[in-house]
């Protein structure tokens, strides 16, 4: 080729590109819209009981088209739960936990990357303080570092049951006070009812004599 001829194609090529044409010199280039995208869902199964324990179900999942690499999974637990134990089904031995020394808290970060589709579970144990509030709600988060930083979170409202959260007498009923005052305190056994009726010449009135109860 004459070198005046491949002048006029590095020309021509300069013309294309200056108007703004790409050109599909690179290969292997991700697309813009290819990412991974969480969607985290958290569950646990029947009430919690003061003094006793529960499990949350936590599910991460990937709804986007590429593989998501970094994930780090966190759950802050609210007051009156502490975490007692984590299990999860990612690849064993690709992820690894960290609980706050007072357990209010866990963190969990996974080696291996989830795939496009695909999704863990982890199921975090909490313990049940004596003194539980009797609402509680727990929120867990999930991020992926690569592609595109997605990050997602979910809330889970709990019932816990036991002493004064099952209506005042440990569940069982019966007066509202922290006492019965039933047989304590004379109470009077006759009362006056006035009703009239508001009639030319009709008028209800019954009345009956106070008394005390008989000890």
């Amino acid at each position: 080729m004459s070198t005046h001829g491949w002048s006029r194609r590095i020309a021509g090529l300069a013309t294309v590109m200056g108007l703004g044409v790409v050109l599909p010199l690179t290969t292997g280039a991700v697309p813009a819209y290819a990412q991974a995208q969480l969607s985290v869902t958290k569950t646990h199964e029947g009430d919690f009981a003061r003094g006793g324990f529960g499990d949350y179900l936590i599910t991460v999942t990937n709804v986007g088209d590429e593989a998501g690499e970094g994930l780090v999974f966190e759950d802050t637990l609210p007051t009156g739960l502490t975490v007692n134990a984590v299990t999860s089904s990612a690849p064993a031995g690709q992820w690894d936990c960290a609980t706050a020394a007072d357990g209010s808290s866990v963190v969990c970060t996974v080696a291996s990357d989830l795939p496009a589709d695909g999704s863990w579970t982890f199921t975090v144990q909490v313990r049940v303080a004596a003194d539980a509030p009797c609402t509680v709600t727990n929120m867990a988060t999930a991020t992926v570092a690569q592609p595109g930083g997605s990050s997602d979170s979910a809330s889970d409202p709990t019932r816990i049951t036991g002493g004064d959260c099952d209506g005042g007498n440990g569940g069982n009923g019966g007066s509202i006070l922290p006492i019965n005052l039933s047989g304590i305190l004379p109470m009077f056994n006759n009362i006056s009812i006035n009703n009239n009726i508001h009639s030319p010449g009709a008028i209800n009135n019954t009345r009956q004599t106070f008394g005390l109860n008989a000890p």
